[in-house]
């Protein structure tokens, strides 16, 4: 019987054997909308106005230093242990956990994990994105849609290139099936990035005593999808601290830049129009 399902399932897969293409693709389209801000061309997309919310740089760069420092630590744990046997070492204690964790999860909550867990599925990471870009493209906030497009595309291809690089098989038995390598775990990173990214876009539109709920909110939608695939043993601690630590690195150096850009510290000015030149 043919199933309505078969074609979103198709074209799923579809994405998925094709990801780092289409994220270089979004990549090169960003770098094409960076070369007309640099050369003041397409001045209709740059109406971002600007927010009371800035982010203070210096805490996004330590956030984006400790985060990758956490996540270089973890791949080299990974590697070291990996090839030992028996297991030693970090290894050890990711599988130490998964264990317990199977252990301890009641069959009743397992149907709850499973739709928790598909909040990081590209399918709504990926329409989430798509959404979010086209909304920002109709209200010309310009680099408001580059930096959410680096910042969520970047990071999917960060995470492309590190499963290969690691090349590290996902734990036996998960409660859900999931193909390719297990580090670092795709959904803690694509949540991080998202979520992070709506944080930041929610920041700059709602009243002050909004934001630090927004913060928290989204934080706990991180870390919760990332708890999802160790409660479903379809990732080990480890992968998904990586993921987590990824999304986190990378959204942070991104907003980093972004600020330098909107307020003046950086080389790339936003563009004025013709009116907007002062008379000589």
């Amino acid at each position: 019987m043919f199933s309505a399902a078969a074609p979103m399932v198709s074209l799923v897969q579809w994405m998925d054997g094709h990801a780092v293409w289409m994220l270089l693709l979004l990549l090169l389209a960003a770098a094409g909308m960076l070369h007309w801000r640099a050369h003041g061309r397409a001045a209709w997309l740059w109406q971002d106005r600007n927010a009371g919310f800035r982010p203070e740089g210096g805490r996004l760069l330590a956030a984006a230093g400790l985060a990758a420092a956490a996540l270089a630590l973890l791949s080299f744990g990974v590697h070291l242990s990996q090839s030992t046997q028996p297991p030693q070492g970090l290894m050890a204690l990711d599988l130490a956990l998964q264990r317990a964790v199977n252990a301890r999860l009641p069959a009743a909550l397992q149907p709850l994990v499973r739709g928790w867990t598909r909040l990081g599925d590209l399918r709504v990471m990926g329409l989430l994105s798509l959404a979010v870009g086209l909304w920002l493209l109709w209200r010309r906030q310009g680099l408001q849609l580059l930096s959410w497009t680096v910042a969520v595309a970047g990071t999917g291809l960060w995470v492309r290139c590190i499963k290969a690089a690691m090349q590290r098989a996902r734990p036996l038995d998960g409660l859900v099936q999931e193909t390719g390598f297990s580090f670092p775990s795709g959904h803690s990173a694509g949540a991080a990035a998202v979520f992070g990214m709506l944080a930041w876009l929610a920041a700059r539109r709602l009243p002050p005593r909004w934001r630090a709920p927004v913060s928290v909110m989204a934080a706990a939608l991180a870390l919760s999808t990332g708890l999802s695939r160790v409660l479903l043993s379809v990732h080990y601690a480890s992968d998904v601290l990586a993921g987590l630590c990824l999304g986190l690195a990378w959204t942070a150096l991104v907003l980093w830049v972004t600020d330098r850009v909107e307020h003046g510290g950086g080389a790339i000015r936003p563009p004025r129009a013709e009116a907007q030149l002062p008379l000589r």
